[in-house]
């Protein structure tokens, strides 16, 4: 017989299984019958304990013994030595002589300087006839241009403009003295300014109107 077949017959481990088996009924049997029941209770009992002594812990070691505190004794300071007598030299005393009285006479204060004439107030300028002291003033006055917002407003207007004309003609302190809306300032203003003016021999205030009025 070959090795192969000797290895595949079923006889020859017959008697190993037949130990396993028996093995296994015997343990089985033992734990149905007590030795489970044995373990559980000696896992049941509750555990004694018992406390013999407290254990305490060994005492603190004592403090270090204070420092001793060194006094430090001040040093008294050395004391000056008085300083050596010197007696004060002998001075002659000598007669004082008799106090003088001087008669002093008091200069007379200098003349004060004449004040300053006071300032001469320039003339206050005089009302004139505008057409006595700006002889272009109509020309000018006709041909100002309507103001642009005037027109879209649809508006319509008077100025009184006042200047003073100085000695030489010229033209000075514009101002409006009355105006019924200030869209038409700036042109009115500007046209004064173009008046060709004669002095009067002294400065003279002119007042002169501007009327605005739109043609329906």
């Amino acid at each position: 017989m070959s090795y192969a077949l000797r290895q595949r017959d079923p006889r020859r481990h017959l008697t190993g299984i037949a130990f396993v088996v028996l093995f296994h009924l015997v343990l089985a049997y033992a734990l149905l019958n007590g030795l489970a029941r044995e373990v559980v209770k000696v896992f049941k009992d509750p555990l004694d304990v018992r406390l013999i002594e407290e254990i305490k812990p060994p005492p603190p070691p004592p403090p270090p013994p204070p420092e001793p505190v060194k006094k430090i004794l001040a040093q008294p300071s050395p004391v000056p030595p008085p300083p050596a007598y010197v007696p004060p030299p002998e001075v002659p005393v000598q007669p004082q002589p008799a106090p003088t009285i001087a008669v002093v006479q008091a200069e007379p204060p200098p003349p004060a300087p004449p004040a300053p004439p006071a300032p001469v107030a320039p003339p206050e300028p005089v009302a004139a006839a505008i057409g006595v002291t700006c002889p272009n003033h109509l020309g000018i006055r006709s041909s100002v241009p309507y103001p642009p917002q005037a027109l879209r407003l649809n508006k319509s207007g008077e100025v009184l403009v006042e200047f003073v004309v100085e000695t030489s003609g010229a033209i000075t302190g514009v101002r409006i003295a009355k105006s019924s809306d200030p869209v038409f300032n700036k042109v009115v203003t500007d046209a004064v300014g173009r008046f060709q003016c004669v002095g009067q021999g002294r400065p003279v205030r002119v007042t002169v109107p501007f009327q605005f009025a739109l043609d329906n």
